[in-house]
């Protein structure tokens, strides 16, 4: 009986692939058409759009701004994702008790599919996730669909496959709570189709996990996890659903932030914290790992020195020349140049405002040209032109933004 059981569950999510990998084909190519004649008229024009997750416990929306070809930002619209976010976190010990910025302690609460048509958000105090489609008259929310956990923190996706990262418990309590994540298909109309016995435990009770990213193929997942310093790498089946986990020390203390660049390049950040929400003055580190063939990651660059505090995102440039890093404690954004081989050399840093600002999420946009960063503590972002030489140019600063703010995507 279990056996037919299990047989009827094998087939059931081999039917669920089989129609939406049809369904995915005609959505990649319908969704390509469209993409790129709005790819083409946006680089004609040199423009494009920032969005960023508001993340209030009230009604969390999303707030998209017009990017003009200088980099300034225009405020144009602020749609609900029909969800709740967690409202803010805790601030740091130390400071006086009260509500503090960061409250998810993740990156990719909000993202887009690579096509531009869909952007998709975390709602972690309700437990979902929405999907929006991306027009030219802006947001539109087509679903929202739960997370299939408790407290969803972060998305991956990967052509129409999505997993959601669901920490279990805000990581500003510590209760037991078990983490894990649920995968998703995606269908051509922006609606979210649950993966059968796609759910999986991640880590331990209070594990922290902050990112769950795709390897560039599509055929590995990675979870990064705060308070037990570990990586975790699940494989993925060609029906959606995760198989094997390999897990690997971080090279220093709170890995949050990974990010994907060239020749097989893998940077995560390593926050250093020495307590809660508290880091090492000046002690933060960035790590690069080259993806092997063997499925493991193999060191490059080893705990560089960022000589900022609590530096927990990082980004590549397009063109993988350069990295980034958000430094919360700080209040600058850091710039790596990045050898062809992986390694790491510390260039300098960007004043967000000062140590208040508490700069956390990242994007920059496909074309290499401006790097957006959350200064969340002073409800802003910030915008900065890329330099040739990897420096940051401060172009932009939009305000109005609640301290509860995490999750931003560049286009």
């Amino acid at each position: 009986m279990k056996e037919v059981t299990t047989n009827k569950l094998r087939i059931g999510t081999l039917r669920v692939a089989m129609a939406f990998v049809a369904a995915s084909l005609f959505s990649l190519l319908l969704g390509d058409v469209f993409s790129s004649q709005a790819d083409e008229e946006r680089e004609e024009r040199n423009e494009g759009a920032v969005y960023v997750l508001t993340n209030k416990a009230e009604g969390n929306t999303v707030v998209a701004f017009h990017r003009s070809h200088d980099g300034s930002l225009t405020r144009i619209q602020e749609a609900s994702t029909g969800g709740l976010g967690s409202g803010p976190g805790e601030l740091p010990p130390g400071f006086p008790p009260g509500p503090g910025p960061n409250p998810l302690d993740s990156q990719d609460a909000l993202v887009l599919t690579r096509d531009g048509r869909f952007l998709l958000a975390v709602n972690s105090k309700s437990n979902d996730v929405s999907v929006f489609s991306v027009t030219e008259r802006g947001l539109r929310l087509v679903d929202k669909v739960p997370s299939g956990g408790d407290f969803p923190v972060s998305i991956a996706h990967h052509n129409n496959l999505i997993y959601v990262l669901n920490e279990g418990e805000s990581p500003d309590t510590f209760v037991g709570a078990v983490p894990n994540m649920t995968g998703f298909f995606l269908d051509f109309e922006g609606r979210l189709h649950r993966i059968p016995r796609s759910t999986r435990i991640t880590g331990k009770p209070d594990s922290g996990p902050s990112q769950i990213v795709f390897t560039p193929d599509g055929e590995k997942l990675i979870i990064t996890e705060m308070f037990t310093n570990l990586i975790s790498e699940f494989g993925v089946s060609e029906f959606g659903l995760t198989t094997n986990k390999i897990t690997f020390p971080a090279n220093n203390r709170t890995p949050l932030a990974v990010s994907f660049g060239r020749h097989h390049l893998v940077a995560i950040t390593e926050g250093n914290d020495s307590g809660h929400r508290t880091g090492v003055p000046n002690g933060a580190t960035l790590s690069t790992y080259r993806l092997t063939d063997e499925d493991t990651l193999e060191p490059v660059s080893k705990a560089a020195a960022i000589n900022k505090t609590g530096s927990c995102w990082v980004r590549f440039s397009p063109d993988g020349r350069f990295a980034f890093t958000g430094d919360t404690g700080s209040g600058t954004v850091s710039s790596f140049s990045v050898s062809r081989g992986g390694e790491l050399t510390l260039l300098g840093a960007a004043d967000t405002g000062g140590v208040a600002s508490v700069p956390i999420d990242l994007d920059i946009t496909p074309d290499g040209k401006f790097l957006y960063v959350l200064a969340s503590f002073s409800g802003a972002v910030e915008g900065f032109r890329i330099e040739k030489d990897g420096s940051l140019k401060l172009v932009a600063n939009a305000g109005g933004l609640p301290i509860t703010i995490q999750g931003i995507v560049a286009r």
